[in-house]
């Protein structure tokens, strides 16, 4: 995508584009180009398009905070799930963690056996010890 900088912002410049139609053409490029970080691509393009600077920092702003709001989301599912671990592995009732975490069945599953799966590690290694 690096490569049409140059070429979209002298595109935006010799020609004469709606806000809207310069969002939409954005939009495009990210999504069919598969831009690895969208907002610095828009960003880039703004530095190159004087006439449209404006309205593309605040595309890439809006990128920004969406992709804050989705590392706040996987922060918190990662959060509940290790919490519900410890509290699985610490003998509390699946119910009470599920209800109390939020996860769902299919998490509380893949958890369950992970737990187990540690339990009988640890169990192992003790009657290695032993014997």
């Amino acid at each position: 995508m690096s490569e049409l900088l140059n070429e979209i912002g002298a595109i935006l410049s010799y020609n004469e584009y709606t806000e809207k139609q310069v969002i939409t053409m954005m939009n495009y490029l990210i999504q069919e180009g598969n831009a690895t970080n969208p907002m610095e691509f828009i960003t880039e393009i703004a530095k190159k398009s004087e006439k449209y600077e404006g309205t593309l920092m605040t595309m890439a702003q809006a990128l920004r905070q969406e992709g804050r709001q989705e590392g706040i989301q996987k922060g918190k599912a990662e959060s509940a799930r290790t919490i519900a671990r410890q509290l699985l592995a610490n003998g509390v009732d699946r119910a009470i963690v599920k209800m109390s975490t939020g996860l769902s069945d299919a998490e509380m599953n893949a958890l369950m056996g992970r737990v187990n799966s540690a339990k009988n590690q640890i169990s192992q290694k003790i009657i290695t010890r032993l014997i």
